[in-house]
């Protein structure tokens, strides 16, 4: 097989008339709507385009993504577990914001670390010889 064959066999025109596909679209969960890729946002997509180090059966189930419209907008506030006031998110440090339902505002974070737990009398408890057990 000559070069020329060989350029024809992989550049050649075959199923050059076949319509191509559109851009792919995704159902949202919420809204029931077909809708195109722009409408979800970088993280819904990336649940429900392939992704080859999934573990087995990952790819297999329909994964349930939402589209921008239908999805919550991010929280601008939070409530400390510990005082129970609601302030905003510069209050809180990052870690704890991660964990809404558990996060210490900054004032408690400080009164906690301020409090020396090692800092207390000594027991009362002697029990002779200073042994533990």
């Amino acid at each position: 097989m000559n070069s020329r064959n060989q350029s024809d066999a992989t550049h050649g025109a075959a199923h050059a008339n076949q319509q191509s596909r559109g851009p792919p679209t995704y159902d949202c969960m919420f809204c029931k709507r077909n809708l195109p890729a722009e409408a979800f946002s970088k993280t819904q997509l990336s649940k429900a385009t392939y992704n080859p180090w999934a573990p087995p059966g990952y790819n297999k189930k329909k994964q349930h993504i939402c589209c921008k419209q239908c999805s919550p907008g991010q929280s601008s506030t939070l409530t400390c577990m510990v005082c129970t006031k609601t302030k905003p998110l510069k209050g809180f440090a990052k870690a704890q914001r991660r964990n809404a339902e558990k996060a210490r505002c900054l004032i408690c974070m400080q009164k906690y670390h301020d409090e020396d737990i090692y800092d207390s009398e000594e027991d009362s408890d002697d029990y002779g010889d200073g042994e533990t057990w």
